[in-house]
């Protein structure tokens, strides 16, 4: 009987030490995404970012009353740093979210330029619906910048 103690005494140590060993390492916390220093870039260039994104509000009633001209010069003037403004905040981004942000902002001038293409030809219907398609890709963008 004394034998079978032992026995049973080694098995129930080499199942706790597997047991043990199989186990993964205790999580470890992880520190914040951005310094102070950081967000503040970033709050600084979202807010710029945010100004041009209200001004695109300026944009139907022109296409609604078909100033083709003033559409072309809105693209091009208060819109036209756009792009740059949008890629400068993605790259303040953590290396996770910097390839979606880009793609985003790069979606937005793409029809931004559709939308210009659109004054030149014309075209009301394709003009708002590049329009539209430049808010919701504007928005997404948005939704990837830390609050």
């Amino acid at each position: 009987m004394a034998r079978y103690r032992s026995i049973l005494g080694f098995i129930l140590v080499i199942i706790t030490t597997f047991l043990v060993s199989c186990g993964g390492p205790a999580p470890t916390a992880k520190g914040p995404l951005y310094s102070a220093a950081q967000l503040e870039q970033i709050q600084h260039y979202t807010e710029d970012v945010q100004v041009l994104r209200d001004r695109m509000l300026e944009l139907p009633p022109l296409v609604q009353q078909q100033k083709w001209t003033d559409v072309e010069s809105f693209i091009h003037g208060p819109l036209g740093e756009l792009r740059v403004r949008m890629s400068r905040l993605a790259r303040t981004l953590v290396p996770k979210e910097q390839p979606k942000a880009l793609a985003a902002s790069k979606e937005v001038f793409e029809h931004l330029i559709l939308l210009d293409e659109a004054a030149q030809a014309r075209d009301t219907t394709k003009a708002f619906r590049n329009y539209n398609e430049a808010l919701r890709d504007f928005d997404s963008f948005l939704e990837l910048i830390p609050s």
